[in-house]
């Protein structure tokens, strides 16, 4: 019997992404012969687990998705007798997750109804204890950190049992909550790793879902279509979710990330309240979010978003926006990479372009290859070149459209490693207007930082003071206004970039004076009145 299950897994495997009745069929008869087989050990099980997660996000038909979720239930069931002897780090429910997190997320998991956060080890730290308390302790308790002691003894002589090791570490580290930088900086050196114990099956892949109303069913994965049409068919309007759902969605988000080993700034210092939901059509919606406004930058906007299918939590990313300039990273979770990627990335441009107003996508290197032996042998360049990026380097640019001719013209033709290395030495871009590239915060840097070093020999301090004081008197800003961190920073980086450009448009200016308030209340809002400012410049 054993014997069996591998053959019957493997030949499921096979069929897993082809669409048709017959196969239909085929799927159903495997999965209910699997269904009544003990199940496997080792790898083999977290495989028929995520297997069985796709079959749930793209499944043929009704009678293909329940038996994929009696066979989910079935793993639950043995997960919760057999835990230990079934891999980590892999979301299977009662199953735990090993890694460390940012100490913001760490705090909200520490909370969290559905798991135990245990403390397991400092896993080759950059800096000791003994460095880090002696900042953040209170003097009495600081001469123990001069002992030389090792962190956990350390730990221990302050009188912290390991039980209590990650509430005491939260709250040295919450101590720097006035420097968040310093504050991450130190968590990370620390390095202490945690097992998240699910208590219920709710923390698992396959419970973390949202709730639709109905079902997509396929009779074929969607791989060959139309870009550009499908980019510019009209986006419905954004659906904002009740406060229900917005808890519903963002412990999903969240959670998605921590049962994936994985950690986001958008979903770790999500701002609930901005969260909106489109519906996209296949049983597929996107959910774009903020980040809380002391955590935004200056000037761009990072936006976040998550891809559900039927339900579940398909892809993730980040997108760095400014007026027409977009970078995306785009992600997907490795049960679903057989899925619609190519979709999904056409409706990540879609949303981004219609609901924000982008017109240039940028895709930085590592996403097809930088430092990513992955994005290399699957030739990852190639596939967002199918879909209209090109390399922003015009030899690479040439190189493109020398090596992509070679592939339509010759037969089982591939480009080499060393090829697509060279394309990780650019950004690649999807420009929708063919439009020259709109202005960048790179560009505006490199200006100010050539202001400054012209006009006032380095001298950045004054530079700053001068660029504030100007920009006040011009626009009428109330300097006695308190503005917060975000606002101040926001001011600054406005101000040098009038100064810099010799900006005096009293219509510009106006634009740029409630840019700097809307900063902290609304970054869509925000991101319309970067692009109003723009439009003042064509």
């Amino acid at each position: 019997m054993k014997k069996k299950f591998p053959a019957f897994f493997r030949s499921l495997h096979r069929l897993a992404a082809i669409y048709d009745s017959k196969t239909a069929e085929a799927k159903y008869s495997l999965l209910l012969q699997l269904s009544k087989l003990p199940l496997p050990a080792g790898k083999i099980f977290s495989a028929y687990y995520n297997l069985l997660l796709f079959l749930c996000a793209y499944p043929d038909n009704r009678r293909v998705k329940n038996i994929a979720e009696k066979e989910l239930k079935r793993i639950a069931a043995y997960a919760r007798k057999n835990a230990a002897r079934l891999p980590y780090n892999e979301g299977i429910p009662f199953t735990y997750i090993l890694t460390r997190f940012s100490p913001d997320f760490l705090r909200w998991l520490d909370s969290h109804e559905d798991l135990n956060v245990e403390f397991d080890s400092f896993y080759e730290p950059g800096l000791t204890l003994n460095e880090v308390l002696g900042i953040t302790l209170p003097t009495l308790l600081k001469a123990e950190t001069s002992a030389g002691w090792t962190n956990e003894d350390l730990l221990e002589q302050i009188g912290i049992s390991k039980q209590h090791y990650i509430p005491f570490l939260l709250g040295q580290i919450e101590t720097l909550k006035d420097k968040p930088l310093l504050k991450e900086l130190l968590s990370d050196k620390i390095s202490a790793y945690v097992k998240l114990h699910p208590r219920n099956v709710k923390f698992s892949k396959a419970n973390n879902r949202i709730v639709v109303k109905d079902i997509f069913y396929h009779y074929e994965l969607l791989k060959k279509f139309e870009a550009l049409q499908l980019i510019h068919e009209p986006l419905s309007g954004p659906q904002i979710p009740d406060e229900k759902e917005k808890a519903a969605l963002y412990k999903c988000i969240r959670n998605a990330m921590a049962l994936t080993v994985r950690e986001i700034d958008p979903a770790t210092f999500l701002n609930a309240e901005t969260i909106q939901c489109y519906e996209l059509g296949r049983g597929f919606q996107i959910a774009i979010y903020s980040m809380l406004p002391e955590r935004q930058l200056p000037l761009e906007t990072y936006f976040g978003f998550t891809f559900f299918k039927n339900g579940l939590p398909v892809s993730y990313g980040g997108v760095w926006s400014f007026g027409k300039l977009a970078r995306l990273g785009l992600n997907i979770f490795e049960p679903f990479r057989n899925g619609e990627s190519g979709y999904l990335l056409c409706q990540l441009i879609r949303v981004f372009s219609q609901a924000l107003g982008h017109t240039y996508f940028e895709v930085e290197p590592y996403q097809f290859g930088l430092d990513n032996p992955d994005g290399i042998k699957s030739g990852a360049f190639w596939f967002y070149h199918k879909f209209g990026f090109r390399p922003v380097d015009k030899k690479l640019y040439k190189l493109a459209a020398d090596e992509h001719h070679k592939i339509k013209t010759r037969k089982n033709y591939r480009s080499s490693e060393k090829t697509l290395l060279r394309f990780t030495e650019s950004n690649i871009a999807l420009n929708l207007l063919q439009e020259p590239s709109p202005p960048d915060v790179l560009d505006i840097n490199k200006k100010v930082l050539s202001a400054i070093k012209k006009t006032w020999k380095d001298n950045y301090a004054a530079a700053r003071q001068n660029a504030i004081r100007q920009f006040c008197q011009k626009t009428g800003l109330d300097t006695s206004i308190i503005l917060s961190p975000v606002q101040q920073n926001t001011l600054e980086e406005i101000a040098l970039w009038v100064m810099a450009y010799k900006i005096d448009q009293p219509e510009k200016l106006s634009i740029m004076k409630e840019m700097i308030l809307l900063k902290t209340s609304n970054d869509n809002v925000y991101q319309e009145r970067l692009l109003q400012f723009f439009s003042l410049l064509e």
